[in-house]
């Protein structure tokens, strides 16, 4: 049985079946996922956890996919490090700061698009997109590049030289903007409406981001 039950605005309370959509058709508010926590506590456990990947992928019982075919380059279970001198400073005997730059394209960005990308597949997309001023359009690429999936990644073309080059690295399609990263975004938003099995990660499967 789906532990995901498909999808739910946040402001009306409409229901619609998983699929690459972020708008609710009534009230156009946002699109989350709804889950079936019943089937959820009878799969999830700490030991199932434990037994798992060391990657944000040990959480599969909590995410939204029904399946098993992730696209897993190893990002997040990040090491915590504890910052005994600062939190004294700050009055905090226990503060830790997690690493983040050891994930796969040295950013956070990395556990949200494995498991954006791994449903954009889970739902048949034919490609995988993004509008980003850097860090996202880097973590598209690398995630696309695993899965073998075309990557279009739409930037303001004056971000820095250092972050163009990174995402270069994974072969995706740079799509430069003369703009801001707002106009990169309605670019990506137009594209995404005339390709509906494009998913675009931050744009119409959201939900799941």
């Amino acid at each position: 049985m789906s532990k995901v039950i498909g999808l739910k605005c946040r402001e009306c309370g409409a229901e619609y079946p998983s699929g690459i959509q972020n708008t609710c058709y009534e009230c156009f508010g946002p699109l989350e996922v709804h889950y079936d926590w019943d089937e959820i506590q009878n799969k999830v456990s700490k030991e199932k956890i434990a037994r798992g990947p060391p990657s944000i992928w040990r959480y599969a019982d909590l995410l939204p996919l029904d399946g098993t075919n992730y696209v897993d380059l190893g990002a997040g279970y990040n090491k915590l490090h504890h910052a005994k001198n600062l939190g004294k400073k700050l009055g905090l005997k226990e503060l830790y700061i997690l690493d983040d730059s050891v994930n796969p394209t040295n950013s956070f960005k990395d556990r949200v698009t494995s498991v954006a990308v791994s449903k954009a597949l889970e739902l048949g997309a034919t490609a995988i997109g993004c509008a980003s001023t850097g860090n996202l359009a880097s973590a598209v690429g690398a995630h696309a590049a695993k899965a073998g999936i075309p990557a279009y990644v739409f930037i303001p073309a004056s971000i820095e030289l250092g972050k163009i080059t990174q995402m270069l690295t994974y072969d995706p399609n740079v799509i430069a903007v003369d703009g801001t990263y707002d106009d990169a975004n309605r670019l990506a938003s137009e594209v995404a409406d005339q390709n509906p099995d494009w998913a675009f990660v931050n744009i119409n499967i959201r939900p799941y981001y």
